[in-house]
């Protein structure tokens, strides 16, 4: 049996990568394994497709491992490349040493240049959605229902890898303080720029789905402009979240498109992956086992201000904000 038939084209190869990258990696949808120790088990593998191994900038591999990559040909990407000024990686001979350059850190730029250096490679920006299919953002309500101590130690205890600050409105707490025609443009334009963005928010003023139906009308927000939103509390938002953190994928690479296999308890929620060309994007949904994505039906469309890693990479190494990034920018296209 070749070795080939065990690897997929996702998940991708770890080795030595930071453990921040590795949870990043893992929490923004990209599916990723750990290198096994034993390099024995690829001999003999030939490389069809785009198998990727992903090395740490302090990783390295004695003389017989390396001989055992060079001749399995899977491509490297060493990311000792994005901490330095040259932007090069070791070659495979280097990668017996050690790079000069520190650990990698999981944040919004290293996301975008490793989907351009995986697409270089001959690969595909391949991940997980942030929200159950179909949907393209979120808007939470209810979140007292979670208790005062929750909200107290939600960096804690919320499983979203980013601060429940961040899910929160600026311009939702200037509307409660004073309802008048500009904190309520500022609130329409503010929710229609996040969903844009793809980035969820939680209304912590409203407690059930009538009263943001009341809050939609009251500050004239059309609906059609987040046709694809998904409306639900903020425990769901959570359950789904810890839910999609337990799923397992592989996909591979077909003549006519993809199959992939997915995992894991879904209790009622539709999973979708999330396949990017460039500023393209398309999502599919997906069920459980085995799934075939053919190219000629698959839909893609233009999406400049989503990051390509979701939210969770948009909002990366960010320390704190009530807003999202470039807000400012996409601020006046959503007024209008």
């Amino acid at each position: 049996m070749s070795v080939s038939r065990h690897l997929p084209d996702y998940p991708i190869l770890l080795a030595g990568v930071s453990t921040p990258v590795v949870k990043g990696l893992r929490e923004m949808g990209l599916p990723v394994t750990e290198l096994q120790d034993d390099l024995t088990y690829l001999t003999g593998y030939q490389s069809s497709r785009w198998n990727l191994l992903l090395v740490g900038s302090q990783k390295c591999f004695n003389e017989q491992e390396l001989q055992i990559l060079s001749r399995c040909r899977i491509p490297i990407i060493d990311l000792a490349e994005f901490n330095n000024k040259t932007g090069i990686g070791r070659t495979i001979p280097e990668l017996a040493k050690k790079a000069n350059s520190g650990v990698e850190q999981f944040n919004s730029q290293f996301v975008v240049q490793l989907k351009t250096r995986i697409q270089q490679s001959g690969g595909a920006w391949i991940r997980l959605g942030d929200y159950p299919y179909p949907y393209q953002g979120v808007i939470c309500y209810d979140e007292s229902a979670l208790g005062n101590d929750f909200r107290e130690f939600s960096n804690v205890m919320s499983p979203l890898p980013v601060s429940l600050d961040l899910l929160h409105c600026k311009s939702e707490a200037e509307w409660q303080a004073e309802s008048n025609p500009e904190t309520q443009r500022k609130l329409r334009v503010e929710l229609i720029s996040r969903y844009r963005q793809g980035l969820p928010v939680s209304l912590s003023s409203v407690l059930s789905r009538g009263e943001l139906n009341q809050l939609f009308q009251d500050i004239q927000l059309d609906r059609k402009q987040m046709s694809l939103v998904w409306i639900t509390s903020l425990d769901t938002f959570f359950r789904w979240w810890k839910l999609r953190s337990e799923f397992s994928v592989s996909i591979n690479r077909l003549s006519t498109g993809w199959e992939t296999i997915i995992s894991g308890n879904f209790e009622g929620f539709s999973p979708g992956l999330q396949i990017w060309r460039s500023q393209h994007s398309a999502t599919v949904a997906l069920y459980r086992g085995v799934n075939e994505i053919r190219d000629d039906v698959t839909a893609f469309a233009n999406n400049p201000e989503r990051h390509p890693g979701g939210f969770t990479a948009h909002w990366a190494g960010v320390s704190s904000s009530l807003i999202p990034f470039d807000f400012n920018n996409f601020a006046a296209a959503a007024a209008s």
